[in-house]
């Protein structure tokens, strides 16, 4: 059963998610970016118990380290200098916009985990099936890549595992045949996955998908919840054209949503 923000019509949470990405891209300010960074962490335990976060937090980890890295040691901007590393000059502006990217970045990706959770592709396509049908397809099958192209690897490297048990000789392959054995199974992976896409294509096409205007089997319509949503959340965007907190009521709008579910639904377990 679905509730909270996971239920509320496909194009306010759109919005929403477009609004948080730009948010993300255009705030300069670390402190900032730190809060809408714990709100979008809560978000995602409310939605999957952070099951998503901790299966791609060490790859995103790593990507922000890079960032914080890379950027003072490349960043030629900045008069506060904090120490020099070979004749070049690290400055606090250079660490502090690599703090700020690295953590506009971690938004960017924490955000768009919880956009696969809520927006899923039957809500994407009744977004823009009539308006795009063939890029809303695409886009749908883009977006189906990445978990399936890890449930592939997966069931690639358990088939693996089962052969080097079975085959002792297998773990003292040379580096060349380890080389091989992984362009093997790149080439096992990509070939897998296109062919299950090229047959979805098919299908498509043979159905008759963007011929005409598209129908949709689950219809969304604006509810009143949904109304004072959006009166709710005009009202912030205003404020937060003066005021750069009320971007955070705005960020924690789905947070207050689930707990708002998840409070009446503990009082209607307790009643009964």
């Amino acid at each position: 059963m679905k509730s909270g923000f996971t239920s509320i019509h496909p194009l306010l949470s759109f919005c929403y998610f477009f609004i948080f990405l730009v948010l993300s891209m255009v705030v300069k300010k670390p402190l900032f970016l730190f809060l809408l960074l714990i709100l979008c962490t809560i978000l995602l335990y409310f939605l999957d118990g952070l099951v998503t976060l901790k299966q791609n937090l060490k790859f995103y980890l790593f990507m922000a380290g890079v960032i914080l890295i890379l950027n003072p040691l490349f960043s030629t901007e900045g008069t506060t200098v904090l120490f020099y590393l070979k004749n070049r000059s690290i400055t606090l502006e250079g660490v502090l916009g690599g703090i700020t990217f690295a953590l506009s970045l971690l938004n960017i990706l924490f955000m768009f985990l919880a956009y696969n959770l809520i927006i899923t592709p039957k809500k994407f396509l009744y977004l823009f099936g009539n308006i795009i049908p063939k890029t809303a397809f695409i886009l749908t099958i883009i977006m189906g890549f990445i978990p399936l192209f890890t449930r592939r690897l997966q069931e690639i490297i358990d088939v693996r595992q089962i052969q080097k048990t079975t085959c002792p000789n297998r773990s003292k392959l040379s580096l060349k045949e380890r080389l091989i054995e992984a362009m093997t199974t790149l080439n096992t992976l990509v070939s897998w996955t296109l062919e299950e896409s090229l047959d979805n294509a098919v299908s498509m096409r043979a159905r008759g998908y963007g011929t005409t205007k598209r129908t949709s089997s689950t219809i969304y319509h604006l509810d009143s919840r949904d109304r004072y949503l959006i009166a709710i959340s005009l009202f912030i965007g205003c404020l937060s054209l003066i005021y750069f907190s009320s971007w955070l009521i705005f960020a924690s709008l789905p947070i207050l949503i689930e707990m708002r579910e998840r409070l009446r639904w503990h009082f209607m377990k307790s009643n009964t």
